[in-house]
């Protein structure tokens, strides 16, 4: 049985596959003495547990105490700085704001749709796919967010939500085309995220 962190940290390092702490220090950019001592148990994981967990995709709480499963309930997802977009600038404390990581919930069921047409261009291509979760919710539920709807006439279709004229219409809103007024909804389903075309 593993009791102590260090011990759940050299487990996970190998269940990513890396065949030594040097290779996972390397891999993840940590200072390598850093992360050996954590390895070897001479030092704590308190501040950098979140970063080795988001990197070798398991649980936190599991890392840290052992008390859940492994893998936990979410996928950390690491994220390793900014990428502009526009004229923006960054200064130092900016980079000091990154998170470790966002987190994809594991127990979230998972489908994709693939882009038709160009009224969410550039942010979305046509061929790109999109992942939401099926689980259908109300327009309501997600006002002012990019959903999948289907509306009454039965179209599927990409869009931000916002209040309609009418009661129970909506209006939906595009990157690239005039917003939508009016449109009677059956459902919508929560956009999770974009992935190239193969």
């Amino acid at each position: 049985m593993i009791d102590e962190p260090n011990e759940r940290l050299r487990q996970a390092r190998i269940a990513a596959g890396y065949p030594s702490a040097t290779a996972a220090a390397e891999a993840m950019g940590a200072n390598k003495t850093t992360y050996i001592s954590h390895e070897n148990g001479h030092a704590g994981l308190s501040r950098a547990g979140k970063r080795y967990a988001a990197f070798f995709r398991v649980s936190l709480d599991w890392l840290l105490t052992g008390k859940s499963p492994m893998k936990g309930d979410a996928m950390a997802i690491p994220v390793t700085g900014y990428v502009l977009a526009g004229r923006v600038e960054l200064d130092a404390a900016d980079q000091n704001n990154i998170p470790d990581a966002v987190y994809l919930p594991l127990e979230r069921r998972l489908a994709a749709l693939i882009i038709r047409g160009d009224s969410q261009y550039p942010r979305f291509c046509d061929g790109e796919f999109i992942l939401y979760d099926p689980e259908p919710l109300t327009p309501r539920q997600l006002i002012g967010q990019l959903a999948i709807v289907q509306a009454l006439d039965g179209r599927c279709m990409l869009k931000i939500i916002d209040e309609g004229p009418q009661i129970d219409t909506w209006t939906l809103k595009s990157h690239n085309a005039p917003d939508e007024k009016g449109v009677k909804l059956l459902s919508a389903w929560r956009y999770l995220g974009a992935l190239p075309p193969v």
